[in-house]
């Protein structure tokens, strides 16, 4: 007996002695390898499971590991790095950070990856490249800096949503806008429009606070968003923000204050002065009119006369200049972050942030105050848990309330002129010879425009792991945006005025609450790694709104909608949708050579009826990393990476029709006759209706060289979406004019690159270049009838992209008459064109296809340089190939029709004097019945062009300076947006950039140009 105990002692001591030799602790420090600063919160993971832990503030670690394990080093915007252990104790790091990244971070939201392993088409984009914008909208921040991404602001106004495409418009009629997801939950991205100013909205993306963004990831081919399922079609957008950090307590402080301009826009689409006007209008009676006047001093007087004045006494005015201003921004921000020194602290990030921009245009600002919570916490090895949260709320003053006249700009151009004063002789608003006075609509007295925003997202969160290889995620969601809005249309319009003021009130509130768990298995085996997860998500959206409107008001400076004595208006609505899902995702790779990948998705929405309601997503995805081949090895000493990816899946669009209702049949009520309630059929029902599909094909290659100081991407795609839901029309006898049904195609394809150069990385200077282009073309395959969708200057047909311009085309002015001309096309029966003739009838021109707004490519460059503390960067886009419609020049440069209507320097430099003149604009005649204003390719123009869109130069204190004064670094910069716009020598508006994907220019809300000044301090 005493012998077996003493055997199975021995047996004990040398399983003990065995498993002590397996296991150690590993330390080291990960270091900034530019400038050997230490790194904080990098993440340290055991390859193939889920066990790691976090550098602290001195960038140390300490890990307890098997000895033959590998360690895997990532850090957002930094070369992410695996080292086998061996039989070392001390693992010291240096990371570098990444151009384009071969090894950069990609957060998909559900998890991350390293772009060394991801098998599919993803972009990041990093906070230094954010924080240098300073508009509200942070995503805007991804305009010419990621490629394959279309990104259009129809409105400068501060708060205004964008209209982002990624890879193209997959969609006709139905949702045509990405996924967004913060931290891992999806959000609330869609505009919700200000009632009070017809359509207008604000971005719910203008709640974030830029400074809180670590990374905006970009996910583009099936691989990378078939995880998404019904809301992937149109891509997925992946918004990471701060966390804490091990170590000891941070504060940053972070302030910007700058002035912002009107933008340098052309002479050419310049409003006249008095002197110009004078004579315009004078030359303009006289060809009218010629048997009426003397002389041009009578003609002069008549013109005087029309507005109660005499000559001589016009005011000069300029109204652009009367409704501009030179606006101001401010932006103040401060973080505090910690995360103690002991593994099992709660690490925290905690953010106050102001922002205030006061508008170019009179009577327009947002104002923003926020703040963000976030806090992790892993006080053993089994359970870690945490919470993203964050806080807005915002004042967006719009200015005037309503009326389609309302806007300053539309004013300034439609209905003003130079003779007209802004005040009268006694110093009142000026209403004398004049119906508007948009500065007078802009005062404190004038319409009122108000919304107030509100909004709190949180997410919670639980892991609880098993063993190394197993464990459980559970995430909570709550996204609440509500909009509070008022309007006043005063006594100061003519609007206002004829229904005594006209006041209205809304309430807009969505409240979307989700809830994703997630069962992970994670194992690495000799050169064999595996990573499948799967999931269940459900997710609930509601809305409920309430509208107010009345007029008649007992005086003309109170404007609460309760003093209102004819109530006009009163509505209200609730609507629900929801969303259940299941996932699975499967990751492979061996001998970090070969990677697989493939996922799926069942997703079943309330949307759709019961014919149709489930839907199944997928994706499948291949890598191969060539240079992981020996026979590659005789090129290691210039080539360090070449890898080929190849991808195909599908993805879904719920958002269908513009509804969330578009499958039922739906009745109004509201209606009365004879004090009787009643309602009506509002929408036909269709059971059958189902998701939008888009099928996804994407193969591309990664290549670096020379230590990555050459880093390139191209990716070719094909998207292919199918039952995309038109508007069918119906018999005039069901009382509704269509039904949503499942008939259209619609294709998208092209290329994408992105090229990252380093010309210089030493301890000392650092410079890199990155310029990215795409070019993209969109077809439409199949429509629900034969007939195209026409209009007077568009058409969408199959076998033509989806924004295609088919107008009358300008011939000129006729040198003898200046009478305008258009062009007649004579074709055979084959369509092939045999001839064409001019004519000054614009009814018997005929339509031609001219074109389209889609841009062939587009993109932009890139530079940062780094040099002995000073900091100097630039970015560049262009678009090229596209064609702009200027709706408004039909308006703004009237050549007699509109009368006393101000117009342009374009028309008054190149218009038709005298018998013989080749001039570009037909004569002026007051009264002018010629059409020369009608819609043709008169106003059709290039929208080319190179923008100037970010500039700075800063400086960064010595660290042995700011050390002395016990702070952590100390940074000043001065930087410039949207600074300039080369355009076309055609183009006549305020930026070819700031119009709407269709290609038609309105008076859109010029894009400002802006100087800011900073200071970055770290305590």
């Amino acid at each position: 007996m005493r012998n077996k105990l003493y055997l199975l002692l021995v047996l004990l001591v040398g399983i003990v002695q065995v498993g002590m030799a397996q296991e150690k602790t590993i330390t080291g420090v990960v270091t900034d390898a530019d400038d050997g600063s230490p790194l904080p919160g990098v993440s340290v993971v055991i390859k193939g499971t889920h066990l790691g832990t976090a550098t602290d503030a001195m960038g140390k670690y300490s890990i307890r590991i098997d000895g033959k394990a590998v360690l895997v080093f990532t850090f957002i915007g930094m070369q992410t790095q695996e080292i086998p252990v061996n039989n070392r104790s001390v693992v010291n790091v240096n990371m570098r950070l990444a151009s384009i990244g071969i090894d950069e971070v990609v957060v998909t939201g559900y998890g991350t990856t390293t772009k060394g392993s991801f098998t599919g088409s993803a972009a990041v984009l990093g906070a230094d490249n954010i924080s240098k914008k300073t508009d509200a909208n942070p995503v805007k921040a991804l305009e010419g800096a990621v490629s394959g991404v279309q990104l259009n602001t129809a409105s400068g106004q501060p708060g205004a949503p964008s209209t982002i495409f990624i890879r193209g418009r997959n969609s006709y009629n139905s949702g045509t806008q990405p996924l967004y997801v913060i931290d891992g939950i999806p959000i609330e991205s869609s505009t919700m429009g200000i009632r009070s100013r017809e359509g207008a909205s604000v971005s719910p993306l203008a709640t974030l606070n830029s400074a809180d963004i670590v990374s905006i990831t970009v996910l583009k081919d099936a691989t990378a968003t078939s995880i998404y399922g019904a809301r992937a079609a149109n891509g997925v957008i992946v918004i990471t923000t701060k966390q804490g950090v091990r170590g000891k307590l941070k504060v940053n402080l972070t302030a910007k204050f700058g002035l912002e301009m009107m933008p340098n826009y052309t002479s050419r689409y310049r409003l006249l002065n008095q002197e110009q006007y004078e004579n315009l209008m004078v030359d303009g009676l006289l060809a009218a009119y010629p048997d009426d006047y003397e002389n041009k001093d009578a003609a002069l007087a008549d013109l005087y006369d029309t507005f109660g004045l005499k000559p001589g006494e016009g005011a000069n005015t300029d109204w652009m200049d009367e409704v501009t201003r030179v606006g101001k921004i401010q932006d103040y921000n401060l973080d505090i972050s910690s995360g103690g020194v002991s593994e099992n602290a709660a690490k925290y990030f905690l953010s106050f942030n102001y922002f205030k921009n006061e508008a170019i245009i009179i009577g327009k600002d947002l104002e923003r105050f926020s703040g963000r919570f976030n806090l992790e916490q892993e006080p053993g090895k089994v359970v870690k848990y945490g919470l993203n949260s964050s806080f807005s709320y915002s004042i967006m003053n719009m200015g005037s309330g309503g009326g389609y006249f309302s806007d300053p700009i539309t004013l300034a151009y439609g209905k003003m002129n130079p003779l007209i004063a802004v005040r009268n002789k006694l110093g009142e608003w000026n209403f004398e010879n004049t119906q508007y006075n948009p500065v007078a609509q802009r005062s404190k007295d004038g319409d009122r425009s108000e919304a107030k925003t509100y909004r709190a997202i949180l997410s919670p969160y639980v892991t609880i792991r098993f063993s190394p290889a197993w464990s459980f995620t559970s995430r909570g969601g709550l996204d609440l945006y509500s909009i509070k809005e008022f309007g006043y249309w005063s006594f100061l319009q003519p609007q206002g005025k004829g229904m005594r003021g006209m006041g209205e009130q809304g309430t807009t509130t969505r409240t979307l609450l989700s809830i994703t768990n997630t069962l992970s298995w994670v194992k690495a085996f000799d050169d064999h790694h595996v990573n499948m997860m799967v999931g269940q998500e459900a997710q609930h959206t509601r809305e409920n709104s309430s509208y107010l409107a009345g007029s008649n008001y007992p005086v003309e400076y109170l404007s609460q909608i309760e003093l209102a004595a004819k109530p006009s208006s009163a509505s209200t609505s609730l609507d629900n949708v929801a969303l259940a899902s299941f996932f699975f995702n499967g990751q492979y790779d061996y001998a970090n050579k070969y990677y697989l990948s493939a996922s799926v998705r069942t997703d079943g929405s309330s949307r759709f009826g019961s014919n149709n309601r489930w839907a199944t997503f997928y994706s499948v995805g291949a890598r191969y990393r060539l240079t992981g081949e020996s026979f590659m090895q005789l090129a290691s000493n210039w080539l360090d990476e070449l890898t080929l990816r190849v991808s195909y899946g599908t993805s879904g669009n719920q958002d269908v029709g513009g509804s969330w209702y578009a499958s039922r049949g739906l009745y109004g009520f509201g209606y009365n006759y004879n004090s009787q309630p009643g309602s009506y059929r509002q929408q036909a029902g269709n059971p059958d209706l189902k998701w939008e599909q888009t099928a996804k094909f994407n193969v591309g290659v990664d290549l670096a060289l020379w230590e990555r100081r050459v880093n390139v991407e191209f990716d070719y795609y094909r998207h292919l979406t199918k039952d995309m839901v038109f508007n069918v029309p119906l018999s005039l006898t069901s009382g509704m004019s269509s039904i949503p049904t499942n008939v259209g195609e619609l294709e998208n394809k092209g290329f994408e690159f992105s090229v990252g150069v380093t010309p210089v990385r030493t301890d000392k200077v650092d410079w890199t270049l990155t310029f990215v282009g795409s070019a993209n073309k969109n077809e439409i395959k199949k429509l629900s009838t034969d007939l195209p969708i026409e209009s007077s200057i568009t058409i969408v047909e199959p076998g033509r992209d989806i924004y295609t311009w088919k107008m009358k085309e300008w011939a000129g002015v006729d040198p003898d008459t200046g009478s305008p001309m258009w062009w007649i096309v004579n074709r055979d029966k084959n369509g092939k064109e045999i001839s064409r003739e001019k004519t000054t009838n614009y009814n018997k021109a005929t339509k031609e296809y001219v074109g389209k707004a889609s841009p062939k490519f587009q993109g932009g460059l890139t530079s940062s340089l780094n040099l002995y503390g000073f900091d100097f960067s630039f970015q560049l886009n262009y678009s090229l190939g596209s064609k702009i419609f200027g709706d408004n020049l039909r308006y703004d440069e009237q050549t007699g029709a509109a009368g006393v209507q101000n117009t342009t320097r374009y028309v008054y430099e190149n218009r038709w004097q005298k018998p013989g003149d080749e001039a570009l604009v037909p004569r002026f005649v007051f009264g002018d019945k010629s059409g020369a204003n009608s819609a043709s390719t008169r106003y059709l123009m290039k929208g080319d062009y190179l923008k100037i869109r970010n500039i700075t130069l800063g400086y960064t204190l010595p660290k042995d300076l700011v050390q002395r004064i016990h702070l952590n670094n100390v940074r000043i910069y001065v930087s410039s947006d949207n600074l300039h716009t080369f355009v076309a020598k055609d183009f006549r508006g305020f930026d070819p950039s700031g119009i709407a994907p269709n290609g038609v220019q309105w008076w859109n809300y010029p894009t400002p140009r802006n100087v800011m000044f900073g200071l970055n301090i770290g305590f």
